[in-house]
């Protein structure tokens, strides 16, 4: 034991060292099965993804073959996209690969798309969901709303932003007021 723990030291060096090649071999395995791509990491802005997947859904979908998306988002004319469908069609998925794809490429994995361009950020801001807090008052339109302001007080040029549902238990005049001055905004 006196001899081990002489060496706690380089043991320790050795295990993260060991650690890290298998994190990265973890990463190029995947990568290289599912047939990911190394995404193009730049300070323009821009998000560019071409026959995106979601790591996860794609993963646990059995007997089907995911659907992939494409997205093109930019700080010129394409800063916000609206995406509108049926329940059940895929619309949060869309939105949560996106930010799973930036936190990959710019951990610098590869990502699950043919082709990507994503844009160095600095924070990905998600509000995703219902959720309330009556303990301390907070209905779930006052969680949401809370963090909403959280978010738009925060967020930075180079930010991320994630809303997924935004008003919902509001009339429906109110919620696109709601969305409609958050995007403004």
């Amino acid at each position: 034991r006196e001899k081990v723990a002489a060496e706690a030291r380089r043991i320790q060096i050795t295990a993260d060292i060991v650690a890290r090649l298998d994190a990265l071999l973890s990463l190029a395995e995947v990568a290289v099965t599912k047939n990911y791509c190394k995404p193009d990491v730049s300070d323009h802005g821009d998000i560019r993804i071409s026959d995106g997947r979601h790591p996860v859904v794609e993963k646990l979908i059995t007997g089907e073959r995911f659907v992939p998306n494409s997205i093109v988002m930019d700080n010129r004319e394409n800063q916000v996209l609206i995406i509108t469908g049926p329940n059940m069609a895929g619309k949060s998925t869309v939105l949560r690969q996106v930010a799973l794809m930036t936190i990959m490429a710019q951990m610098g994995s590869f990502v699950p798309a043919e082709m990507a361009n994503i844009a160095i950020t600095d924070r990905i801001f998600t509000r995703v969901g219902a959720l309330d807090n009556l303990s301390a008052g907070q209905s779930t339109f006052m969680v949401e709303m809370t963090e909403t302001a959280r978010i738009l007080n925060t967020a930075t040029l180079h930010s991320l932003i994630i809303l997924d549902e935004i008003g919902r238990g509001t009339s429906t005049y109110d919620g696109i007021s709601l969305a409609w001055s958050i995007v403004e905004h």
